[in-house]
C-alpha cells in the first residue's frame, strides 16, 4: 500500500528532487530516511539504522525506495506514469463526446449513427483525461460498450448494434484506453461483470473477432481475467472458442463434473496446473481453486474443494484469502471453518496490508469480529490498532520482545504496535471512528511500560509522537512525551 499520494499532475523533475533529497538524509544520518530505506528497498529491508547507513545509498537506490513508497514497483514504472500522464494532458477532449456517450447508454442507434456522419473523428475520440489516471482513462465511445468500469448508466439492450455502428464508423477494434494497465475494447469485455450479467459477452465477443479484435486462447491463464473479474459469460464463451478449462475454470464455473474428473481415486490432483511457466504445488492449486469457488459462490464445489488438503492461504483472486473473503462478506460460518482448518488470521498479502479481522471490521461484519476476538489470537498491531486490550495484554506476556516489532500494517510500512497506538481512530466503510481518548491513553502505557521504544521511526518517516499529533490525540501526544518520545525531525 502507498506510503505516499502522487499530486495529480507530478513532476518528474520534482520526484527527482525528492529522490536527492532523500539520499542527503541518508548521507547526513537523518533517522527519517533510515526507517524509509529500510521499509521500502528490497537489499535493506528491514534492517536496522546502523545497517542502512553502513551501506552508501546511490540517486538510483532513493529513486527505487521513492517509486515503492508511491506504491511502484520501480523508478522506471513511476517515470513511465509520469510520462503517461502527460501525453494524456495533450489529449485534446472532443466537444460532442457527450452527446454522443448519451447517444450510446441511451441506445440510439440511429442518432449515434448521424453524429459519426457528420464528424467521423468522434470515432476515435477519448473522454476521462482528467487525473488521477486509472485503467479508463482515455476510453473512446467503443471501449464503453464493454461496460467495464460499471457507470451508473447501464448497458443498453441493444450494445451490440450500438458496437456496430461504431465499427462501421472507423472505431479501432484494437485501441487501448491510455491510463496505466489500460485494456482494448476485447480486454475490457472478458473482464466485465456488468456485460456478463446483462448475457451479451458472446454477441459482443463474435462481433469484435469479426472486426480483427485479438484474443489469446492458448495460455495456461487466458480465463483467469473473466474468472477472477466476476465474468463467467466470458470464460464460457472463450472455452467454446477453444480455450481449455483447468482446475481454476472448473472451480469458478461451478463444473464439478470437470471438477471431480481433476482428481483420482485418492482424492490427488490427475495434472497440476501451471502458471508463470511452472506447474503449481498440489496444495497450492487446490488451496486457488478454492479461492476462486468461495468469490464466485459455488458452494458445491467450495464443498467439494475443502475435502481435499489445500493451502487455504492462496491469494490471486483480486485481493485477500479465501478467510479475508469470509471475514468481508460476514460469512461466519466459513471463518469458523477456515480456522479449524489452519488459515492463517495474521496474512496480510494484499494491497491494503492487513488481516481478516481488519477487513470484518472495515465492513462492519460485528458477528465475524466479535467470534474472532473472542476466540483467536490477535497480534499485537489489530489489538493496538482496534483496541484490543486484553489481547495485547496476553500478546506481550507471551512475548514481551513483540513490543517493538516492525510490520507493514494498513497504510503504514515498518511500523510498531505503538505507532497505531498512538493514531486515535479506525476506518471503516462508514468513514473515521474515533477510539475513546481514555482508553488510547491506557493502550499506550500499557506498551510503554513493557518496554516500547517511543522513538522508533516507522517506515513513513514518522515518530508515534509524529503520528498522535497528527491525528490531533492530545493526550497521548502529551503522553508520549513524557516517556521521552520525539518528532522525527527533532532525533
Amino acid at each position: 500500500m502507498p506510503s505516499r499520494t502522487l499530486p495529480a499532475r507530478p513532476s518528474l523533475a520534482q520526484l527527482r528532487l525528492q529522490a536527492r533529497e532523500l539520499q542527503r538524509g541518508h548521507r547526513e544520518g537523518g533517522p527519517s530516511a533510515a526507517a524509509r530505506v529500510a521499509a521500502h528497498h528490497p537489499r535493506l529491508r528491514g534492517r536496522p539504522a546502523r545497517e542502512v547507513f553502513a551501506h552508501p545509498l546511490a540517486l538510483a537506490d532513493a529513486q527505487l525506495v521513492l517509486a515503492r513508497e508511491y506504491g511502484f514497483e520501480s523508478w522506471a514504472a513511476l517515470k513511465h506514469h509520469v510520462e503517461v500522464g502527460s501525453r494524456i494532458a495533450r489529449v485534446q477532449p472532443h466537444p460532442r463526446f457527450a452527446e454522443a456517450l448519451a447517444a450510446l447508454d441511451a441506445g440510439d442507434a440511429g442518432r449515434l449513427r448521424a453524429l459519426l456522419a457528420d464528424d467521423p473523428s468522434l470515432a476515435a475520440a477519448r473522454t476521462n483525461l482528467d487525473p488521477p489516471y486509472h485503467y479508463f482513462t482515455g476510453a473512446t465511445l467503443l471501449h464503453h460498450v464493454a461496460g467495464n468500469p460499471g457507470r451508473e448508466a447501464r448497458l443498453p439492450a441493444n450494445v451490440v448494434e450500438i458496437a456496430r455502428v461504431l465499427l462501421d464508423a472507423g472505431a479501432d477494434v484494437n485501441a487501448s484506453t491510455l491510463g496505466p494497465n489500460g485494456g482494448t475494447t476485447m480486454g475490457l469485455l472478458v473482464t466485465s461483470k456488468q456485460a456478463s450479467d446483462a448475457g451479451v459477452t458472446g454477441p459482443l465477443m463474435e462481433l469484435l473477432l469479426e472486426r480483427g479484435a485479438t484474443l489469446d486462447l492458448t495460455r495456461a491463464d487466458a480465463l483467469d481475467p473473466s474468472l477472477a473479474n466476476h465474468a463467467p459469460r466470458a470464460a464460457e464463451k472463450m472455452i467454446e472458442l477453444g480455450a481449455k478449462p483447468d482446475l481454476f475454470a472448473a472451480a469458478a464455473l461451478g463444473r464439478l463434473d470437470l471438477l471431480r474428473a481433476m482428481f483420482d481415486a485418492d482424492g490427488r490432483l490427475v495434472a497440476r496446473p501451471r502458471r508463470r511457466g511452472r506447474a503449481m504445488a498440489e496444495r497450492d492449486a487446490v488451496g486457488l481453486a478454492l479461492l476462486y469457488a468461495y468469490v464466485a459462490k459455488r458452494a458445491d464445489a467450495v464443498e467439494l474443494l475443502l475435502e481435499k488438503d489445500g493451502n487455504w492461504n492462496m491469494t490471486g483472486v483480486n485481493n485477500g484469502t479465501a478467510l479475508h473473503r469470509a471475514a468481508w462478506e460476514g460469512d461466519l460460518a466459513m471463518v469458523q471453518r477456515l480456522v479449524a482448518k489452519g488459515a492463517d488470521l495474521y496474512n496480510r498479502e494484499n494491497p491494503f496490508n492487513s488481516t481478516p479481522l481488519s477487513w470484518a471490521q472495515h465492513n462492519r461484519q460485528s458477528e465475524v469480529f466479535d467470534w474472532v476476538r473472542a476466540h483467536c489470537r490477535i497480534d499485537l498491531h489489530d489489538a493496538a490498532g482496534f483496541n484490543l486490550l486484553e489481547h495485547a495484554e496476553a500478546r506481550l506476556r507471551e512475548d514481551p520482545a513483540s513490543v517493538d516489532r516492525r510490520i507493514d500494517q494498513w497504510e503504514i510500512p515498518q511500523s510498531t504496535a505503538l505507532h497505531w497506538a498512538a493514531w486515535p481512530s479506525v476506518e471503516d466503510v462508514e468513514g473515521r471512528q474515533m477510539h475513546d481518548p481514555a482508553e488510547r491513553e491506557r493502550l499506550v502505557a500499557l506498551l510503554l511500560d513493557a518496554g516500547a521504544d517511543p522513538n522508533l521511526v516507522a517506515g513513513n518517516g514518522m515518530t508515534a509522537l509524529d503520528i498522535a499529533l497528527a491525528g490531533s490525540a492530545d493526550r497521548v501526544a502529551a503522553l508520549l512525551e513524557r516517556n521521552g518520545a520525539k518528532r522525527a525531525a527533532e532525533l
